[in-house]
């Protein structure tokens, strides 16, 4: 960096100044020197092993987040020496030798939290999170910290003073006419830039009224101490889905419904299909997901610190052709369970046919090991129809095999066996990363929704140690190989990164196939199924040690057009054709056929 200083990039990504001390310079003026601030002494000590006293033979690290404004500048531009600002905001360009940089990381960079990285991959039309060397990404200037913003903004003031000083262009049409732009002309609509907020984000303390990250939401207490978040209704917009589904975990009819009663009647609402335009809506905060909650609770810093934990870790195993890769297929109830039933449309058929549609496709067209959780009598045949005939002929594969009769038993049977058949992999000296557990449901949700969506295990909901005894479980070999499990935290949320990676792959897939996907948090880590009920992670993949495991809902039975789609055989091959190349992208690989994809109907 000049002066002596050193620029450090770490394999974690963690950015540093490293430094020696000046002659006489010890703790407080050195981190003075760096951050412009002796209130972050003891977080740089404590960056250093805390040593008694500074030697000027020894660097010493200044964490990039407690860098002043200039240090920050100095920091991007030597270590990213292609970095620059334009227009439209700051554009990153990941280094070809970078693996396993994340998004989340980046914005830490350049925004100051990680949890901006939702608004940065929808303003580069990102489907994924994922990160490549030699991928660019712009942030933009609305998001910046002080010193990337003040660099656009002098850039456009360039560009201005610039444009004072030419004479205007020669006319060359008659007045009113519009005239053409050369090349090098400036865009016709410049950005509007927003005045940045002095000094880093541990210097501002959170204001009493905050914002949410999008900005919809407001923040108050009423006179009995009671705390809300206040959302006003957009044109078009619903009680159900502008506040219930986006804003909290709910999303079944019963919550739905539940929730958007108890707000209608907070907020003296008599009629929820007429409301006008500007509608004020107090959302008690006890009811929001984190990230909509005020930046200093303390629920909302623990979900800040989970996703920067779990946005850690990536795949990074690549595997032409899937060789070597073993995937575990559940499909959903089954026997006599049917799981959703509209009027004689059973979901147990309905995804048994898609994970069908999946094994073949996997079999047929790459080296994937697949082992299916379930079969029905009829063995692994997919009719060449759209109306399926009901079956209750379904048994979990474990040994012996489990006719299914109890829902409950046959749930805790099939992670019990993918726990078998990870165990199995292991022996086979397989990395814990070749293995993935796919169960394929189709949901039942409020009716207005629509689309696939998909459920992950949550780091916290999957804590403690859980295992069934009688003579149902007993009986089967998987089960008496390892009765009870438990998780460590590194594992769990481990599994909740490598599981949101898969999940964010198959649902950009779903999206590249035509398919339909939830428009508000399509994956997920946990159900409510009402107010008075405690959020949970379905027990398939909760109990489940298969690191890369989700729960994908395939589309919402409870929404007419989803499923009438369902009983298509055109819709459930383009879902299966979604899930393979979900998967081959979760392992560098290319779709089936790459360009060419089924277009269900919509």
């Amino acid at each position: 960096m000049g002066d002596g200083l050193m620029a450090a990039w770490t394999d974690q990504h963690r950015l540093f100044v490293e430094a020696s001390p000046r002659g006489g310079e010890g703790l407080n003026a050195f981190t003075r020197r760096f951050t412009g601030s002796t209130r972050y002494a003891e977080r740089v000590a404590a960056a250093n092993g805390n040593p008694r006293r500074l030697l000027r033979t020894t660097r010493y690290r200044v964490p990039y987040e407690m860098l002043s404004d200039e240090y920050k500048l100095r920091v991007i531009r030597t270590l990213f020496p292609t970095d620059e600002a334009t227009h439209r905001g700051w554009r990153h360009r990941v280094p070809d030798t970078t693996r396993g940089a994340t998004l989340w990381r980046i914005c830490e960079w350049f925004t100051g939290r990680g949890e901006s990285f939702n608004e940065v991959a929808r303003y580069n039309g990102l489907p994924d999170y994922d990160i490549h060397p030699g991928q660019t990404v712009v942030i933009p200037t609305r998001l910046l910290l002080s010193p990337f913003a003040a660099e656009v903004a002098e850039l456009d003031q360039e560009e201005v003073e610039v444009a004072s000083t030419e004479p205007p262009p020669p006319s060359t049409g008659n007045r009113g006419e519009r005239t053409e732009q050369g090349s090098d002309a400036p865009p016709t609509e410049p950005p509007v830039l927003e005045a940045p907020i002095p000094g880093t984000p541990q210097d501002r303390e959170p204001p009493t009224i905050a914002f949410a990250a999008e900005g919809d939401l407001r923040y108050e207490r009423d006179g009995e101490g009671n705390d809300y978040a206040v959302y006003h209704l957009k044109q078009g917009e619903a009680l159900y889905t502008a506040v219930v589904v986006r804003f909290t975990d709910r999303v079944t009819a019963e919550a739905v419904n539940e929730l958007a009663a108890e707000l209608a009647a907070l907020n003296r609402i008599r009629d929820v299909t007429d409301m006008p335009v500007g509608q004020k809506v107090r959302i008690p905060v006890d009811v929001l997901m984190p990230e909509y909650l005020p930046r200093d609770d303390p629920r909302r810093k623990e979900w800040e610190a989970n996703r920067v934990a779990t946005a850690q870790y990536s795949n990074t195993v690549r595997a032409t052709r899937l060789e070597g890769i073993r995937i575990v297929l559940d499909a959903g109830h089954g026997g006599e369970d049917p799981g959703v039933n509209h009027r004689g449309t059973w979901e147990s058929v309905y995804v048994y046919d898609v994970m069908v549609r999946v094994k073949n496709l996997l079999e047929e067209r790459t080296a994937a090991e697949v082992h299916p959780t379930t079969r029905d009598r009829h063995g692994f045949v997919s009719p060449e129809r759209d109306v399926l005939s009901r079956s209750k002929g379904h048994s979990v594969l474990t040994s012996p095999p489990y006719p299914i009769r109890d829902h409950v038993v046959s749930t805790h049977l099939r992670w019990y066996l993918a726990n078998s058949l990870y165990r199995e992999a292991l022996r086979s000296q397989h990395e814990p990363s070749e293995t993935l557990f796919i169960s394929i449901h189709a949901d039942s949700l409020h009716p207005s929704l629509r689309g696939a969506m998909v459920y992950v295990p949550s780091t916290f909901l999957t804590k403690g140690e859980y295992g069934k005894s009688g003579s149902v479980y007993l009986a089967r070999k998987e089960v008496k190989e390892k009765p009870r499990v438990s998780y460590s935290w590194t594992e769990r949320t481990r599994s909740e990164g490598l599981s949101r990676q898969l999940a964010d792959k198959i649902l950009n897939s779903f999206r590249s196939h035509g398919l339909r996907v939830h428009s508000e948090k399509p994956v997920r880590d946990r159900i409510i199924r009402s107010r008075r009920s405690r959020p949970f992670v379905p027990a398939v993949v909760r109990y489940n040690a298969i690191p890369t495991k989700l729960l994908l809902e395939i589309c919402n039975m409870n929404n007419a057009r989803d499923r009438e789609l369902l009983k298509t055989r055109e819709f459930r091959q383009s879902v299966a054709e979604a899930i393979v190349d979900g998967i081959l992208d979760y392992y560098g690989q290319e779709p089936l056929v790459p360009g060419t994809h089924v277009a269900a109907a919509r």
